[in-house]
This record gives structure tokens, C-alpha cells and sequence, in this order.
């Protein structure tokens, strides 16, 4: 189809070409033409200098310059000076005839005609108007020439055209029978015409407008310069658009390059054109603003009025091309395709119409081309609104669907951020927003925190099924919640408004309370936590802790809260379930692991000391060894006591190196005594008893120091000994061996006291302080005594007794045959200049030491 168009286009073009080279002004034969708009063929002649207005015009002679327009394409002006005209019409017939010669140029202002014959006499016509136009009866009034022919007479017309604008002129043959005719029928053509395309622009501003399509500015874009061009062609711009300013009169040709670049623009809008094709839309864009710029800027020649005219039609056959190679693309280009090939026949036809092989109403063909194709664009941008609402309602089905799953997966992520993975109960995130929403709308508000331990629940987990224990735990968190709302004292704090009970960790629980922890609630816990739990007719024991916390909601974070309820945990123990969190309890602990912290470097800067308590030996009163007992000159507290930082440095490790320091310092202060066979004990804890190579390390101080190891005692817990009961014995046997004697610490504080007393290699026995409280009064602890002093002399043992404060208890034992007392009734522990004094000073005196013991009675 495109090669087809393309070979009668060049087949057109070479046809015009040919007539447009024959020399001169070409003579019509009136008697072969049917008066029915025929065009005559005219020449052109362009004078120097315009014609007076007010004298009588000059007919130029026929040597001028005259140019053949043949072609009708008519390139005359953007010319002031006018342009003169020449059309010569014979009547070869035996008969006169007589017609209508009218001037079809509907920008010329007025005219000036002479009609000359070799027979007669010339007439000349001055035609138009030269007055203002607001002045002037007929704005812009046809120009008809009455014309009659004897026979074998042929007439000259000459006319003279004067315009402010372009001139196009063409001369029509008409008998006025049928001017008439052909003028009602014009008119109503292009009433239907105008009607047609003026309702396919306004439906498009109405899409553009009221429902918002892009798509339709390229309709109103398409159709205005077709419509105008059409106006502009006929003349009815001067009539209905703007009949006072010619100027505003672009020529047709003008429209319909803006109406070429207008089409191609849209085209490439709605096609997906490929990238050559693209360029070639550019090409077309480019070329035809190039013309209308050559036209308004430059006196139109042949060749330039021929391109003007005829590159339309190429331009519409390559948009023609275009839709056709993207024929299988769609309904889109194929209607496009309908819509452009319209087009290109109106314009032939209009063509056909000016070179006069068609009939004047040819020239409107164009209009209802631009109707076909108004239509064939409504069309498509109907399908192409419809495709695209199709598109837009896929794309919100998508969308749509892509926020149901990205809601659904932001719910299912928050669910995972906000609650227990095994258990599905609220996590801390939840607790945390419950305590800052109560924080917010009561700031003066006192919350209370509840975390509870299932300390069984990793012993739990090594014989139960993963998810049966998730759901043994989840109901007892229901079970508990349960009883709390039961409660009337207990106001909850709700979470997730429905459950109160939630997840800290795998094994830890929480709640939170408004208000003070009720007495009768932490009494009651205690005795509901531990009652055995049952489901499924499984029994569970938990073995619960509780630690609450209790703090104004606006002092601390809820994380605090959480974090002081955990202390509070640590401290519960078998016997007291529930416990309380107590700052003071934890600022005496924070300075207590502080000092621990810096028991290493107190080492190091020698602020450690070794205070030695005497041990008396009965009934001699003398003394044979002492306890070595350490002391803390600390450069801010003072001097403090060993209960201050020996618990928290067995805890983190630093107790051996403070135990190997207390061996160096004894064996030291060993050498410096009057009397060497005195000694002096040393404690160890389990840790010392668990130390790699501890025998070693003792057996080399001693050594390092010349220190004979029966001299030493290193005094261990019954607690200690049973930690690692096989460790401990190996451990004390072996320094045994080397000579370093062994004293059972605290005696009768244990459980297995009498077991240890068989299995460990002991040479002492130091029955604790608490048998000897109250000696005098209590004969059960009499009897007692009396029992573990016969077992110790039975094991062949020393037994010593310590803690003694009473001169009485002194007697007792020395009537019970007790070996050795130590207790502030006779010293307090002494440094070590003191104790040499001690021993050269002895036998001790009582009085003088219960003096001591009221100085130190504090310490």
C-alpha cells in the first residue's frame, strides 16, 4: 500500500513538473470548459515599483518577464508592490459565448482588471475597496469578472492585484447557473465540515479539561491548524475569524505545514517508534518549520511555492509509512494509519482542485479528510484511554496488591519485633510503650515492675518437645495473668489491651503494676508461682523468682525499670522468692566489686596489710601461732575490713593473687619472730583450691623466702573443701606432704562436717564462733561442744575455738581440755610490730585485753 501511494505521488510530481516548463502564458478554450470553477492558466509578472492607487493602471507588454503558473500552485507574494496577472481565453467555436471570471484569492484587498481583444476596445474594471475596513459596506467582496466571447474572439485579461498579505490567486471559469449551484453546496459542505471538526476539538478540550487526559491536547493540537488552513484556503478567516486584519491571514500552505508538524508530533506521541524512526519524525519537524520560515521571510519563487505545496503530501505519506510498518502493533497504529491516509487523499485532492484537473468543491476534500481523520484520532485516543485505563486499573490492581503484602509483611514483621518468636506473647518492646504511654498521661504516676525467672525451664528443655514447652509456658503466663486480674489490690498495667503477662526472654516473664507493690500480693506470689502447675495431665515445676523494681514513671526509663527488676532477681534466693530491688543494697554492691576492681593495683601500691591475731594455747596461756588476717589501707575510705571485698574478689578471680601476696607477706613476717616455732595460718578459698599449679606456687614462695613450710598453715572452709571435694584433697594432700599443716575453718557451720573431718589430711580443727555465743547460759551448746572437742582429740586434731569474747567461756573450755582460743578476750588482730611485742610479752593478761576489745568493738 505505502509503494502504491508512493508511485502515484512521483507520477503527480512529474506530471506538474512537466506542464509547469512550457514557456509563456498557456490559452484556455472556453468552449471545451463547463463553467463549472475550472481554472484558467495564468501568468505572473513582478513590477519594480507598485502601481499609482489613484491613475489609471498601464497593461505591461507581453516582452516582460512574464512566468507560466500552470501549476496552479500560485507562489505570488508576501509582495507590497502587487503582481500582475495575465490569462488568455480564446472561443474557437462558431458560437458567441459569455461567462464569469472570478478571482479566487481571498487575501487581496482590491484589483485593478483590463479586458483586451484585437477586436474591441479594452475595458477596464477597478475592483475592491480602498477605504478603511471599518468603513467599507462588503468587508471582503468576491471578485467576478463578466466576460463574453464572439466566436473565434480571444480575450487578454490583465489584472493588477494590490494586498497587505500573501497573494494566491486563481483564476475560475464559471456560467453563473452553476456558481450558484456549486456556492450552495460549498457552503453547506463546509458548514457540515466546520461543524464535524469544531466538535471533535471542543469533545477533545473537554477531555483535556474536565476528565483530565493528557492524551487529548494532541487532538485540539492536530485539528486547529487543519481547520484554520481550511478557513485561510476559502477565505472565510476574513469572514468569521478576523475580517479586519488581514495580516493575521496566514496562506493555507502556512496551516497546512503547521497542521504536517502538529500531525507528525502526535504520531510520535501515541506510536513506539524505534530509534531511525524517531529521527525521521525530527527530520519532518525540522524541514517543515525551515519552509514556513523561508515563506514569511523571503519572496516565494517557483521552486520554493512548489515545495511549499507539495511537501505536505510527502510529509503525510512518510507519517503514512510510519503507521504501516507498526501495522501489527496493535489496533493504535492501524487506526492511525486510516486516519493519515485520509488525510494524504484530501490533500490530493485539494491539489487536484488547484491545478484544476478536479472541481472547485476538490479543494474541500481536505476538510473532510480532516473530519475522517478527526474521527480516526478520536479514536485512537479513545483505544488509547481505554488501554491505558486499563493499564492504570492493572497498576492499581499491583499496587493494590504489593501494599496488601507489604502492609501484611509490616504487620507480620511488627508482630515479630513486638512479640515472643516461641512463645507469641509481647516482648519488652511492648512493656517499654505501655510504660512510656503511662508516663506520658500520668507523669506523677508510681509504676511497679514484675520480672519473673523459671529457673527450671533449660532443665525443662532438655526433655521436653520445643513446641510443648512454648505452649506449657504460654499457659502458665495466661494462668498468672489470670490471677493478677483476679486480684483487687493489684492494678495492671495493660499491654496489647488484652494480655498483661509478657516475654522478656526464654525463660523470663513480666508484668507491670500501677502503684506500690501490695504486701499481701508479694506474700500471695510466692505460694501461686510455686504450686505445681499442670496441663495436658503434664505436672510442671517452674522453681520461680521474683524481682520487682518500683520507681516514679517520670525519673526513670523503663528500660532502668527493667534492669533494676533483674538486679532484684539476682538477689532472690530458695527461701525468699520475691525480692524488692534496694539502691542502697546496690550502691554498697557497685562499690564493693569497685573495690575489687582495684584490689590489683592496691597490691601493686602496697595498700594491703596483714593484721595477726594471737591463738592461745590452754592452760599454758601461751602463744604458739597467730591468724594472718588482711587489712585495706584504702587512700579515700580508710582503713577497711576484709568482709568488704573478699567475697566479690573470690567472685571475679583476684582472691589468688591476693592469696599468694598473704603467703609472701607471712612467710616474711615468719622470719622476723623471737621464736620460730611459732606459725601463723593463712586462709584459702575454693578458688585458690581450683588454681593450676597452686602447690607449686605456695612450695616456691616459701622457698623464695627461706620459710620452712611447717610453719605454715593454710586454713580452707568446709564449703570450700566440698566444691571440688577430689581437686581439694588432692590439693592439701600434697602440700601436706611438704610440710604445710591443714586447718579445717569454721567447723560445724556445714553439712557434712563429720565426713570432712574423715577424708581431708587436717592437723586443726577450728570450731566457729557461733557455738561459743552465749557459752555460760546454754547447755545445749555446751554439750555440743563438749561432743566436737572429744571427736577432734579422738581424729588426733587440734582443736581451737574461735570468736571467744568472755573470760568465762575461757574457763569452760580450759576445763574441757580445748587446745587453743583465739577471740578479741585476749587480742585484737595486731599489726605486725605489735604482734613480735605480743610474744615477747606473753603470758597475755585479760584485763588488758577486754580493754582491747572495747576500742575495737566497732570493728
Amino acid at each position: 500500500m505505502t509503494r502504491i501511494l508512493w508511485v502515484v505521488f512521483l507520477f503527480w510530481c512529474s506530471t506538474a513538473l512537466a506542464q509547469a516548463a512550457q514557456p509563456g502564458p498557456a490559452i484556455a478554450d472556453v468552449s471545451v470548459l463547463q463553467g463549472r470553477g475550472e481554472q484558467v492558466p495564468i501568468a505572473i509578472w513582478r513590477p519594480a515599483q507598485a502601481a499609482s492607487e489613484t491613475q489609471p493602471v498601464r497593461v505591461p507588454s507581453d516582452a516582460e518577464n512574464w512566468t507560466n503558473q500552470r501549476l496552479g500552485i500560485r507562489p505570488l507574494g508576501f509582495r507590497g508592490e502587487g503582481v500582475w496577472t495575465w490569462a488568455r481565453l480564446s472561443n474557437p467555436s462558431q458560437n458567441a459565448t459569455s461567462a464569469w471570471l472570478a478571482v479566487a484569492e481571498p487575501f487581496t484587498d482590491w484589483l485593478d482588471c483590463v479586458v483586451s481583444s484585437p477586436s474591441r476596445a479594452p475595458i477596464t474594471y477597478r475592483l475592491g475597496d480602498h477605504r478603511p475596513y471599518a468603513e467599507r459596506p462588503v468587508l471582503h467582496p468576491r471578485f467576478i469578472l463578466p466576460l463574453s466571447w464572439e466566436a473565434g474572439e480571444t480575450l487578454d485579461v490583465h489584472c493588477y492585484l494590490r494586498n497587505k498579505g500573501a497573494n494566491l490567486v486563481a483564476f475560475e471559469y464559471w456560467h453563473p447557473d452553476h456558481f450558484w449551484a456549486i456556492e450552495r453546496t460549498v457552503a453547506m459542505t463546509k458548514f457540515l465540515g466546520y461543524g464535524a471538526v469544531l466538535l471533535v476539538v471542543v469533545c477533545g478540550v473537554v477531555g483535556l479539561l474536565v476528565n483530565r487526559i493528557p492524551a487529548a491536547i494532541l487532538l485540539v493540537i492536530e485539528l486547529v491548524p487543519v481547520l484554520m488552513g481550511t478557513l485561510a484556503g476559502e477565505g472565510d478567516a476574513f469572514e468569521f475569524v478576523w475580517p479586519t486584519h488581514p495580516e493575521l491571514n496566514l496562506p493555507p500552505f502556512m496551516w497546512t505545514l503547521t497542521a504536517c508538524i502538529a500531525g507528525t508530533v502526535v504520531v510520535g506521541k501515541i506510536l513506539p517508534l524505534a530509534r531511525f524512526e524517531k529521527m525521521l519524525v525530527r527530520i519532518v519537524v525540522a524541514t517543515a518549520s525551515t519552509l514556513m520560515l523561508l515563506a514569511v521571510t523571503i519572496p516565494m519563487s517557483q521552486p520554493l511555492g512548489t515545495a511549499v505545496n507539495v511537501l505536505p503530501l510527502v510529509y503525510l505519506l512518510m507519517l503514512m509509512t510510519l503507521c504501516l510498518r507498526h501495522w501489527g502493533g496493535g489496533h493504535l497504529p492501524r487506526i492511525l494509519a486510516v486516519g493519515v491516509g485520509a488525510q494524504a487523499l484530501g490533500l490530493m485532492g485539494v491539489l487536484g482542485g488547484v491545478l484544476g484537473w478536479l472541481g472547485p468543491s476538490a479543494r474541500l476534500t481536505a476538510l473532510f479528510a480532516s473530519v475522517v481523520k478527526a474521527l480516526s484520532l478520536a479514536v485512537a485516543l479513545a483505544y488509547r484511554m481505554r488501554v491505558e485505563r486499563e493499564q492504570s486499573v492493572r497498576t492499581q490492581q499491583a499496587h493494590t496488591r504489593e501494599l496488601e503484602q507489604r502492609l501484611a509483611f509490616e504487620s507480620e514483621l511488627r508482630h515479630v519485633a513486638t512479640h515472643h518468636l516461641r512463645y507469641g506473647l509481647p516482648n519488652q518492646a511492648l512493656l517499654d510503650e505501655a510504660l512510656r504511654r503511662t508516663t506520658l498521661s500520668a507523669p506523677s504516676s508510681v509504676l511497679s515492675l514484675w520480672v519473673i525467672r523459671l529457673n527450671r525451664l533449660s532443665f525443662l528443655e532438655s526433655i521436653l518437645p520445643r513446641e510443648r514447652l512454648a505452649r506449657l509456658v504460654e499457659g502458665y503466663a495466661q494462668d498468672i495473668a489470670l490471677w493478677l486480674k483476679a486480684r483487687n489490690d493489684l492494678h495492671l498495667l495493660s499491654v496489647e489491651d488484652a494480655l498483661h503477662v509478657t516475654a522478656l526472654d526464654d525463660g523470663t516473664l513480666a508484668f507491670a503494676s500501677i502503684g506500690q507493690p501490695p504486701k499481701a500480693v508479694m506474700a500471695e506470689l510466692t505460694a501461686f508461682l510455686t504450686h505445681r502447675y499442670e496441663q495436658d495431665g503434664l505436672f510442671i515445676a517452674w522453681d520461680p523468682h521474683v524481682g520487682v523494681s518500683c520507681t516514679p514513671s517520670d525519673q526513670t526509663l523503663a528500660h532502668d525499670m527493667i534492669d533494676e527488676a533483674r538486679v532484684a532477681l539476682q538477689w532472690s534466693t530458695a527461701h525468699q522468692r520475691v525480692v524488692m530491688f534496694d539502691a542502697e543494697r546496690m550502691k554498697r554492691e557497685q562499690l564493693s566489686y569497685g573495690l575489687t576492681l582495684d584490689l590489683e593495683g592496691a597490691i601493686v601500691r602496697g595498700e594491703l596489710v596483714l593484721h595477726y591475731q594471737p591463738k592461745v594455747e590452754l592452760p599454758s596461756r601461751k602463744t604458739k601461732s597467730f591468724e594472718a588476717l588482711v587489712r585495706w589501707r584504702h587512700p579515700v575510705r580508710g582503713m577497711i575490713p576484709p568482709g568488704a571485698f573478699i567475697a566479690e574478689a573470690e567472685a571475679t578471680g583476684a582472691i589468688n593473687r591476693l592469696t599468694m601476696w598473704a603467703i609472701r607477706e607471712t612467710a616474711q613476717f615468719l622470719l622476723t619472730l623471737p621464736d620460730p616455732s611459732v606459725r601463723v595460718s593463712v586462709n584459702i578459698s575454693a578458688f585458690d583450691l581450683a588454681t593450676p599449679r597452686f602447690v607449686e606456687q605456695v612450695l616456691a614462695i616459701l622457698r623464695e623466702e627461706n620459710c620452712p613450710p611447717e610453719c605454715l598453715i593454710l586454713e580452707v572452709t568446709e564449703s570450700a573443701a566440698l566444691s571440688d571435694r577430689e581437686r581439694a584433697l588432692g590439693t592439701l594432700s600434697a602440700l601436706r606432704h611438704h610440710g604445710v599443716q591443714i586447718a579445717l575453718d569454721d567447723f560445724g557451720t556445714g553439712y557434712s562436717s563429720l565426713a570432712i573431718l574423715q577424708e581431708l589430711p587436717l592437723d586443726e580443727m577450728k570450731v566457729d564462733r557461733s557455738f561459743v555465743t552465749d557459752l555460760a547460759v546454754s547447755e545445749r551448746k555446751q554439750e555440743v561442744l563438749k561432743a566436737m572437742i572429744d571427736v577432734g582429740h579422738r581424729l588426733g586434731l587440734t582443736v581451737t575455738i574461735e570468736g571467744v569474747e568472755q573470760e568465762d567461756s575461757v574457763e569452760w573450755l580450759a576445763q574441757h581440755d580445748c587446745d587453743v582460743i583465739q577471740g578479741f578476750v585476749f587480742s585484737r588482730p595486731l599489726e605486725a610490730a605489735n604482734a613480735r611485742q605480743w610474744l615477747q610479752d606473753q603470758p597475755p593478761r585479760i584485763d588488758h585485753a577486754q580493754a582491747a576489745l572495747r576500742d575495737v568493738a566497732s570493728v
